[in-house]
């Protein structure tokens, strides 16, 4: 079963009738409108981020209105309602959760920091977690992580891929690992 993908749209203007209209040409997509200026968009297939932001660029062209996007995880069930808070607040483009933590630190949005925090500890124990900072501390080094750890090169190569698979946050990257690092570490 493929897992629902969901992007939260916020507008930035108040008419979203064109926007909605100009979505509704792509055929796989499902929209609603949350609010006002708040629409959520889901697709059972990949839903890829160049066809987001050709969307973004055809609204500020066409329709001259722009708009800041969040694209969830497939899996993502944290507090959603606290991002959607969030987005106006943020430059105009599209997140997901690797660009939107740095976004999060640089605006001083600790209380949703901490909040997405508490969700990836919920999701994975501690032992994941340490695992995941150690392997940042070691910059990125498997080999010096699994000695440092007392670990198995299999077991930390599972737990990465564990988390990176579930999450989308690819701490294996600098944009991943400093995520991360921001988000446990600031």
């Amino acid at each position: 079963m493929i897992s629902k993908r969901t992007a939260y749209l916020y507008l930035k203007g108040q008419e979203t009738k064109g926007l909605i209209e100009f979505l509704k040409g792509y055929e796989e997509l499902n929209i609603s409108k949350r609010s006002d200026q708040y629409l959520e968009i889901w697709s059972d297939f990949e839903m890829e981020h160049e066809m987001i932001q050709n969307a973004r660029e055809f609204s500020l062209v066409e329709l001259y209105q722009d708009f800041t996007v969040f694209v969830s995880s497939p899996d993502y069930d944290g507090p959603i309602e606290d991002i959607l808070q969030v987005l106006p607040t943020l430059s105009p483009k599209i997140y997901d959760m690797t660009s939107l933590i740095p976004e999060l630190v640089l605006n001083a949005k600790w209380e949703l920091l901490k909040k997405l925090k508490n969700y990836y500890y919920s999701q994975f124990n501690q032992d994941t977690i340490e695992t995941i900072l150690g392997f940042i501390d070691q910059n990125l080094n498997a080999t010096k992580t699994s000695k440092t750890l007392y670990m198995h090169r299999n077991t930390l190569n599972y737990r990465l891929d564990n988390f990176i698979q579930k999450t989308e946050i690819d701490v294996r990257t600098f944009a991943g690992a400093m995520a991360f690092h921001l988000m446990f570490r600031r």
